[in-house]
């Protein structure tokens, strides 16, 4: 849950429930955690405003409440109240603490066998109940899943008809979520509650951690899901059957919710309970809803898996972001891709597969991943088409949002830790000198004391440093250097609220200019070798995806959901490593660009984090949690030629080593090292510092130690920069210092806060 925003209601039903905070967003409006007069809790959905206005919506809104409120049974969320006159209407239901089926997937990963028959046959109930007076769900998935400790409660249902002939579905649109959709939704069939048994066979087979109709862009699974029969390798065979017919092409062929309970033999596990050991414990962290928004945050960080570290700045809470949860797919009929057996070649003279279906080149898809024949991205309508970037906010005007938590602000710098430095200050005379270089004003001179420490730079309170007009402009100078992608913050509120843009700027200048804008949440940009296209996190309703886009921000289309964090390029760009979880545990896998389809790399026990390539695509630097000590990570060498092998650790430090990147020439690594601070805590030995170890694991020393918060390293790519962020979690800025430690660069001078930078 997050906290209310500017402009949200705090009650509705004449002051009957009170709005707490902000539990989704979706197609139909906005959905609120709440209170009634008693205290109970509920969720409440507003609808937008807009719909109140369109012919017949009310109506059908009122209907479909009124045939879900006659829905009961133990595995649905009942709706309590409701107002479809209200301005604007809104309905109540039970509110159901425990986590999403999606958060339990996305962070415990897949669930035992005896679990998966639990939860289908609660859902295969609920939809039962749910058919049983004449309403479809029409948008069942993990996100309206809730995993209660009896059982799941489907939720969100009976309301989905009302879209019908609104704005949103008179050009032929179906609502649902692409993944989900039947045949017959995605050709412009019937839909019938056969629509509901296609979407439970798809939702258990993620369960058990399989995607039959893969994981790649949208377009090129909705091609399998009406052309080709569903992958139903990883299976177990006593659910094989039920699942295949209910991924049936044909409606008939499916079975109805109590064909397939007769079908169906549920296996609790030895344990007694339903579910694995992790996810009781989400269950126990998320057992009640807290009354204010302050407590809220706790439930919300509840739900992170295990890459939500204290202190990382590229991971909010699970569902902080407000994302829309409907997603409308746009029909097209089945000749509009010419079927052939699986497999064999197309005819000669046969025209290529439209984007995004097998053989073709990636999909172009927006954030809500509409999916259309055609016209091709970057044409008028097209997929790549993206509206009007959001607008910026100025830090000291009014924030958009309430601030989620106390801003951190910096003591005086007398009060300041000072680090010992006059030995590195004379070592790096020294060298400076026998080498004849000129040292450009790399450490403060104001006293404070502010210095790097054994060849760490610094820099002074406010951005002091060397402008980037003051570094010439030969080869190997700042300006000679290509343009960084980085990640913008349009409104204030990272890490907790995200509202990251990827943007692109000039390494000598502040001209940032934002490439892609279609989702609420973008973070993290990689380059891919070349500079051709480049890769970024997208943080949406189902999790963490991966997305690639063109050099320009166009073609932006999904490529696969991840745990989250960032991913690393192959060096011939046709693999990201990235992190998926697994039986709880988060592992290192490669995914392949052009399908989505991944294979798994690390198999141990312990968290992998952060992996990245090496630049001859022989090893993958990643952080492994330690076993004794869980907050500390250390980055180690895996060899691509035998994976299995003991990982080779390079760091050894006391305090934990994050976010390695290769220099160009693959010598050395840098990384973050040490533990950001929180407001309100004692501050760490470090706040977060750069460092730089040998890819043989010596010469560790630090480049950047400064009292700020340093982190998100990235070489340039000649090697003789490096990229850095520093300053408060809240409002980052984009610094660069030679490799040497020196000429550091403030290159963030504009009102916006910048993140996660990437050279090369």
């Amino acid at each position: 849950m997050i906290p209310l925003e500017a402009g949200d209601p705090t009650s509705v039903g004449e002051g009957r429930y009170r709005l707490v905070g902000r539990l989704g967003q979706g197609g139909m409006g906005v959905v609120y955690f709440g209170r009634s007069r008693s205290g109970r809790a509920v969720a409440v959905k507003v609808v937008r405003p807009e719909l109140s206005t369109e012919p017949g919506f009310r109506r059908r809104f009122a209907d479909e409440v009124a045939a879900a409120r006659r829905v009961g049974g133990f595995h649905t969320a009942p709706v309590v109240d409701a107002d479809p006159d209200g301005q604007p209407a809104w309905l109540v239901t039970a509110f159901v603490p425990g986590p999403t089926l999606q958060s339990v997937l996305l962070n415990v990963g897949t669930l035992p066998v005896g679990s998966v028959t639990v939860l289908a046959a609660g859902l295969a109930e609920a939809l039962e109940a749910i058919h049983r007076v004449g309403v479809m769900h029409r948008d069942l998935k993990p996100a309206n899943i809730i995993i209660a400790e009896d059982g799941p409660r489907v939720i969100d249902f009976g309301i989905a008809r009302a879209m019908d002939g609104t704005a949103l579905t008179q050009t032929g649109l179906q609502i649902g979520t692409p993944g989900y959709l039947a045949p017959e939704q995605l050709t412009g069939g019937a839909v019938t509650p056969a629509v509901d048994m296609f979407a439970l066979g798809v939702v258990l087979s993620q369960a058990l951690g399989a995607f039959p109709f893969g994981d790649g862009p949208s377009a090129a699974r909705h091609y399998r899901v009406v052309h080709q029969a569903p992958d139903l390798n990883g299976i177990p065979p006593e659910l094989r059957p039920l699942i295949a017919a209910c991924l049936s092409k044909d409606p008939a062929e499916r079975p109805t919710p109590a064909q397939f309970l007769s079908g169906l033999t549920v296996q609790p596990l030895p344990s007694g309970d339903w579910l694995p050991a992790e996810a009781t414990a989400m269950l126990q962290r998320i057992d009640t809803m807290p009354a204010n928004t302050s407590e809220a945050y706790g439930a919300a960080a509840a739900e992170a898996g295990p890459s939500a570290r204290s202190g990382r700045d590229d991971l909010p809470p699970a569902g902080a972001p407000g994302h829309p949860d409907t997603v409308k797919a746009e029909s097209f009929p089945a000749s509009a891709y010419p079927q052939r057996p699986e497999g064999a070649p197309p005819a000669p003279g046969t025209p290529p597969p439209p984007p995004g279906a097998p053989g073709a080149g990636p999909a172009a898809n927006s954030y809500q991943e509409t999916v259309r024949a055609v016209p091709p991205a970057g044409a008028p309508g097209g997929l790549g088409a993206f509206g009007p970037p959001a607008g910026p906010y100025e830090p000291g005007g009014a924030p958009a949002q309430p601030p989620v938590r106390p801003t951190l602000v910096e003591p005086p710098q007398a009060e300041r830790r000072r680090r010992p430095v006059l030995l590195a200050i004379a070592a790096l005379v020294v060298a400076g000198t026998v080498a004849g270089l000129a040292v450009a004003q790399p450490w403060s001179s104001d006293g404070s004391g502010r210095h790097g420490t054994a060849g760490g730079a610094s820099k002074a309170s406010g951005g002091a440093g060397t402008s980037p007009s003051a570094v010439s402009a030969p080869a190997g100078s700042l300006q000679a250097q290509p343009p960084l992608l980085v990640r913008q913050d349009t409104a204030p509120g990272w890490p907790s609220l995200c509202h990251g843009v990827i943007a692109i700027r000039d390494a000598a200048k502040d001209d940032p200019r934002r490439l892609v804008t279609g989702g609420t949440c973008d973070i993290l940009p990689v380059w891919a070798p070349g500079r051709l296209t480049f890769a970024f996190t997208r943080r949406a309703q189902a999790g963490s995806e991966v997305w690639v886009a063109n050099a320009d921000g166009s073609g932006a289309h999904r490529v696969a959901a991840i745990a989250g964090g960032k991913v690393s390029w192959s060096p011939d760009g046709t693999r990201l490593a990235a992190t998926r979880v697994k039986d709880g545990v988060q592992q290192v896998y490669t995914v392949n660009v052009a399908d989505g389809t991944a294979q798994q790399v690390t198999t141990g026990s312990r968290q992998v984090e952060d992996p990245a390539w090496s630049p001859d695509g022989t090893h993958l630097a990643v952080c492994i949690q330690e076993k004794e000590k869980l907050g500390l990570w250390q980055v180690n060498l895996i060899d691509l030629a035998d994976p299995a092998a003991t990982p080779r650790q390079l760091t050894h430090g006391s305090q934990r080593a994050l976010d390695p990147v290769w220099s160009p020439d693959g010598t050395h690594l840098a990384y973050i090292y040490g533990k950001p601070g929180k407001p309100g805590e004692p501050a760490a030995d470090t706040q977060g510092d750069i460092h730089v170890v040998g890819a043989n694991g010596m010469g560790d020393h630090p480049l950047v130690a400064t009292p700020d918060q340093d982190m998100d390293p990235t070489w340039s790519p000649d090697g003789k920069w490096v990229a850095y962020v520093s300053g408060p979690i809240e409002t980052p800025a984009v610094w660069a210092v030679r490799a040497d430690g020196t000429g550091m660069v403030r290159l963030t001078t504009g009102s916006l806060p910048e993140g996660h930078p990437s050279w090369s």
